[in-house]
Order: C-alpha cells, then sequence, then structure tokens
C-alpha cells in the first residue's frame, strides 16, 4: 500500500483553515470521542482545550515527515511507546482513527468538499500509523538502538523537550490556535 501524501497534506491544511480552523477541529475531535467511546475518557488527564493543541501538532508532524520514512518511523515508535504508559490499547487505535476521520469529514463537508478518495487516504494513512505503534508498544526492545539513534530515550520521551509529539521543534509549529 502506498499512501496518498499529497491526498493528506492537502486535507490537513484545508482542516487548518477551514470551518473555524484547528481549534474548532481539535476540540470537536474530542467532543466526539468522549460522546462516542466514553470508555477512553479516563486516559486524558490533560483538558481538551489542551490536549486539541497535542493531538493536532502530532498530525502537523506525522504529515510533514510522511516523504521522510528515516524521521517518521521512530518519532511513530517512540510515540506507540509513550502511549502504553498512558493506558492505551489496541483497540483504542481504532476508535482514535474512526473518530479523526469522521470529525475531518465534518469539518471539511462545512465548507468544501469530502470525497471517498480523501476517506481512503486518511483511512490507509491512520490504519500505517496505528500498526507501527502497536507494533512499537508490543516490542519495545525491539525499538531501543533506533530510539536511542533518534534521540529518544526508552520511554518514548526525549530528554531535551517536553513536547514530545511535535516531531522537529526546530522548525516552527504551523499548527495555528
Amino acid at each position: 500500500m502506498s499512501l496518498s501524501v499529497e491526498i493528506l497534506s492537502e486535507t490537513f491544511e484545508r482542516a487548518k483553515k477551514e470551518n473555524g480552523g484547528p481549534t474548532k477541529l481539535g476540540l470537536r475531535f474530542y467532543e466526539r470521542l468522549f460522546e462516542k467511546y466514553p470508555q477512553v475518557r479516563p486516559l486524558f488527564h490533560t483538558p481538551p482545550e489542551e490536549q486539541h493543541k497535542k493531538l493536532l501538532a502530532s498530525i502537523a508532524s506525522i504529515v510533514a515527515a510522511l516523504k521522510y520514512p528515516d524521521r517518521l518511523m521512530p518519532f511513530l515508535h517512540a510515540m506507540g511507546i509513550r502511549h502504553v504508559a498512558y493506558g492505551t490499547l489496541s483497540p483504542h487505535y481504532a476508535a482514535v482513527g474512526e473518530n479523526l476521520i469522521a470529525v475531518l469529514k465534518e469539518h471539511l463537508s462545512a465548507e468544501g468538499q469530502w470525497t471517498e478518495e480523501m476517506e481512503n487516504a486518511w483511512k490507509d494513512a491512520l490504519s500505517v500509523v496505528a500498526e507501527v505503534m502497536i507494533d512499537a508498544a508490543d516490542h519495545a526492545d525491539q525499538y531501543a538502538e533506533e530510539l536511542k539513534n533518534a534521540g529518544y530515550l526508552s520511554s518514548g520521551f526525549r530528554p531535551d523537550t517536553n513536547t514530545p509529539w511535535v516531531l522537529d521543534e526546530k522548525q516552527p509549529d504551523t499548527v495555528a490556535s
């Protein structure tokens, strides 16, 4: 399977500009997630007003790094390992993926167009992201050397930052609140 990098990039850029932008998208993500999947609510200790910024920064980092698997894979492995500490279980990834696609569709359809091609691109991408993160969570020891070489601790965190959800802090965050 090859990911539709252009479609993912274009739709995410649209999502940041349309229908109230990233804040509205992020807040709606958590509103719908907690309505449809109340069992995940206890996993979040940060209010949605703050948590949505982490979500959107993570998505922005992933979308920006799609063309650079050598940077993306350690980031996703670290993120998967970090999520073990948060209490994330494998089935949670499907809930998050379904929710993100539903909210993107709702968000982008408000001012523009959402197509089957866009939906499939996001489904494919989120499936790959989930598989990579789950594998890392289940086999953290297999990624220890990779994480170390990429500047991550074995816990999936980086020693030099309190924002591990951002791939490269040297580049400004392009997601405006």
